[in-house]
């Protein structure tokens, strides 16, 4: 006790000396110590809290505020480990370089930036070139008719707002109703269309997935179709299970009903996924404008499209299928400027990445990515079938990825059990190796499955694909040779034992419900 007393004494008054000295600072004249210390660490800003919600009242050194959202991000996930994501997190140096240039340069600005409405305008042609559209011809001359978006879902909302405003004026000028207007889709929609219906006064008709059916057919979408139906959406990718729905079969639906009703119902087709697969994998699927009723395409750029996040594309069949009123021309920033997006500025960096893809791959390009991309998701599922854990819930054709759940497990006594873990404890221990495989549910209708899912991307070489096979092999047997519940689960044993919940884990309980437990 007295050495220790003697040893904080000691550094009492080491610590006085040291704060006696840090007062002579007269030749710094006037600027502050933590100005001279060149150390980030040594800075009295790292041993105290950094605002979290409130601006604070003086400045920070730059070197500190690095270090410190430095260090906030530092537990998130690696972005190609990251195998929930759809989204690119790759690109060649020269694309970086020119993202670089662009970051301060604003979209909109286009008698400053002209070159950059011309790159747009580009891209915008050779995308309806590649979707067919009657537009333009094999040269890419025409009027292509698209923008650029901030993703997919401001597409969707633009796409939406075109059906529904074509519907209304066709009813119009027919001395209709125009204030119940519906859409037509399956619930494994994207989010982004539930916000459309909300947004925009839309009534969302969906078509309700089936355990073993996890994508609308066209005869169920047409049951739910009439004369106050603005359109009918087929998701050509969906997030789940990367399927592909029949547009082909919904364009003779849709044909078939617009003849028999005096209808004119259109089709949109959500292509966030597969629109920039399906040309170079599967050229014969037709999905696009070469089917009659396809009235508009959103493509995520950022996906398949092969930018870093933030890009998007709607493109329409023709300018019949986009309503005049639906575009704003705008002089105030130096020159006539044709604006059909729902936002004003925005950066050009990824609508020029964009254009660099599409020079740089060409079609050659795109298409040994993407065959390359769809041979590992191949040798993923073979792998994982072999496992003898999982059954596939994926399709052959469809967006490269992988869906699989846990299958039931054989007894000792040849009856099948469910297992002591499911998905989403995979999930959780796939993570403690940097592997992040999304688990989740199926939409209403089939909301009891659960499911994982890999997806691939460009930055995901067949390598990756072995060792994620091997960690989930590992992360399987580990958790069958560990006891893991959940506290629902152990509050059902508690029921059945006890007849009661219980509020904590004790020694009464496990004793309890133990005799309830038995290996398979």
């Amino acid at each position: 006790s007295e050495f220790n007393s003697s040893i904080a004494e000691k550094q009492n008054q080491t610590m006085f000396k040291e704060s006696q000295s840090t007062k002579d600072v007269s030749h710094l004249q006037g600027r502050d110590r933590d100005d001279v210390v060149d150390c980030t660490f040594a800075s009295r800003y790292m041993s105290e809290p950094i605002p979290k919600s409130v601006m604070p009242e003086s400045s920070i050194p730059a070197n500190v505020v690095h270090q410190v959202i430095k260090d906030l991000r530092t537990l998130d996930a690696r972005p190609n480990l990251n195998l929930a994501s759809f989204v690119t997190t790759w690109m060649e140096p020269q694309a970086q370089e020119l993202i670089m240039d662009s970051l301060n340069i604003n979209f909109v600005d286009t008698d400053e930036y002209p070159s950059c409405q011309e790159i747009s305008n580009r891209c915008v042609a050779m995308l309806a070139q590649l979707f067919h559209s009657p537009s333009v011809d094999a040269l890419g001359n025409g009027d292509a008719v698209g923008a650029p978006t901030v993703g997919s879902s401001e597409a969707i909302m633009l796409s939406g707002l075109a059906m529904k405003k074509r519907w209304q004026e066709r009813r119009a000028e027919e001395n209709l109703d125009t204030t119940k207007p519906n859409l037509v889709m399956g619930n494994q929609t994207h989010v982004c269309w539930e916000k459309f219906c909300r947004y925009w006064d839309v009534e969302a008709r969906y078509v309700q997935v089936e355990e073993g059916r996890y994508c609308a057919t066209p005869e169920l979408i047409a049951a739910r179709c009439d004369e106050n139906t603005i359109g009918v959406v087929s998701v050509f990718g969906s997030t789940y299970t990367g399927e592909f729905e029949d547009t082909e079969a919904l364009d003779a639906m849709v044909t078939k009903m617009n003849k028999e009703n005096g209808w004119n119902i259109v089709i949109h087709v959500d292509g966030a996924s597969g629109a920039m697969v399906a040309p170079f994998v599967y050229p014969d699927v037709k999905f696009d404008f070469r089917l009659d009723n396809v009235a508009s395409i959103n493509i995520s750029g950022h996906k398949y499209g092969l930018v870093y996040p933030g890009l998007g594309w709607a493109i329409w069949r023709d300018a019949e299928a986009l309503p005049e009123s639906m575009v704003f021309y705008c002089d105030y920033l130096g020159t006539v400027e044709r604006s059909i997006t729902l936002n004003f500025s925005r950066g050009a960096s990824q609508i020029i990445a964009q254009y660099y893809q599409l020079l740089r791959l060409g079609r050659e390009g795109y298409r040994k990515i993407m065959i390359n991309l769809t041979s590992i998701a191949r040798h993923i599922k073979k792998a994982i079938e072999k496992t003898g854990h999982f059954e596939i819930l994926s399709q052959d054709v469809g967006v490269p990825l992988v869906a699989f759940r846990l299958n039931k497990i054989k007894g000792n006594h040849g009856g099948e059990h469910r297992r002591l873990y499911d998905e989403f404890q995979l999930a959780d221990r796939m993570r403690t190796a940097g592997w992040v495989l999304p688990a989740y549910k199926m939409p209403e209708g089939a909301e009891h499955v659960k499911l994982m899912r890999i997806t691939i991307r460009e930055d995901f070489s067949m390598t990756m694909a072995d060792q994620v096979i091997q960690k989930l092999n590992e992360s399987v047997e580990w958790l069958d040779n560990h006891f893991t519940i959940s506290k629902d689960e152990l509050n059902d044993l508690a029921t059945q034992a006890l007849g009661k919940q219980f509020s904590r884990m004790d020694s009464k309980v496990l004793r309890t419900v133990s005799g309830l437990l038995r290996p398979c």
